[in-house]
């Protein structure tokens, strides 16, 4: 997989689960919207604002360089996996696994359930 791929899908995926955990189940508000200045635990990777939360996402990922005899279409920094298997074929080729570490920061969409009308058992 490509590392834009694994970023975009790993960011894409954790909006995805928020938004899908943000669902009506059992009462808990995720990301509530018009929290009314709540104080929120202090917490080093998450931050809140009158209106905006926001998470850091920290990345550590090992990569791969190849040099290879082999001729292929596709090149760029590819997220290491591990494949088990034979193709048949020969080739020669140096492979260096690398670490990267960065960090994204993420806004983390608001809930659209009305927490403050809800908590009241619909007065």
């Amino acid at each position: 997989m490509q590392l834009r791929e694994f970023i975009k899908e790993t960011l894409t995926q954790i909006v995805d689960g928020v938004r899908d955990a943000q669902e009506p189940n059992g009462g808990a508000f995720i990301v509530p919207a018009g929290d009314g200045g709540h104080k929120y635990a202090d917490h080093p990777r998450f931050s809140a604002s009158a209106r905006l939360k926001s998470t850091i996402v920290d990345f550590d990922v090992a990569i791969t360089a190849e040099d290879s005899d082999k001729v292929e279409g596709s090149g760029g920094i590819r997220v290491l996996s591990i494949q088990f298997g034979a193709k048949g074929e020969a080739a020669s080729k140096d492979t260096t696994v690398s670490r990267i570490q960065f960090a994204v920061p993420l806004l983390l969409p608001e809930s659209q359930r009305e927490w403050h009308k809800e908590g009241r058992g619909n007065e």
